[in-house]
């Protein structure tokens, strides 16, 4: 029989800094081996482009670094990560095909709780792509007309 701690409770837990530590590592690590992966991408660009890679890598992280840097950048990710769940993005069809939903019929249609549909269509208000609207005790959601996805 293999060896075992006789209670987890006795393991000393991960303080916050030893996890970002960790995060640290892997990324040193990581970065160790960039000049590996840097080879085989270098010789794919050659292949698809034609051109020589090692001067185009520096313009693509370039490119890259203004997108994340532009101010739209965080705009389109909450945007982006509005949509990502599953059961979000089948609300926000179902409002594009009806127009306006009491939150009990996108409740029914999803078989999620209240609670759930409330935070997830929270969500998708925050990020621009659904209003929501209070008649008595009931609550109506519809797309925003003129949402439209940011691009940075």
């Amino acid at each position: 029989m293999p060896w075992r701690s006789s209670s987890t409770r006795e393991r000393p837990r991960q303080c916050h800094v030893d996890r970002h530590l960790h995060i640290l590592m892997s990324t040193t690590v990581d970065t160790m081996s960039r000049t590996k992966i840097e080879i085989g991408l270098s010789e794919r660009l050659v292949r698809l482009t034609g051109g020589d890679a090692p001067c185009s890598l520096p313009e693509y992280e370039a490119i890259a670094k203004e997108i994340r840097a532009s101010k739209k950048f965080p705009r389109a990710l909450t945007q982006a990560k509005a949509l990502s769940d599953e059961n979000r993005l089948l609300a926000v069809a179902l409002l594009h095909r009806r127009k306006e939903l009491c939150a009990c019929e996108i409740q029914a249609a999803t078989g999620l709780n209240h609670a759930t549909i409330s935070h997830h269509m929270s969500i998708l208000s925050e990020a621009g792509w659904v209003r929501g609207r209070r008649q008595g005790k009931w609550m109506y959601y519809a797309l925003v007309d003129d949402a439209e996805f940011v691009l940075p």
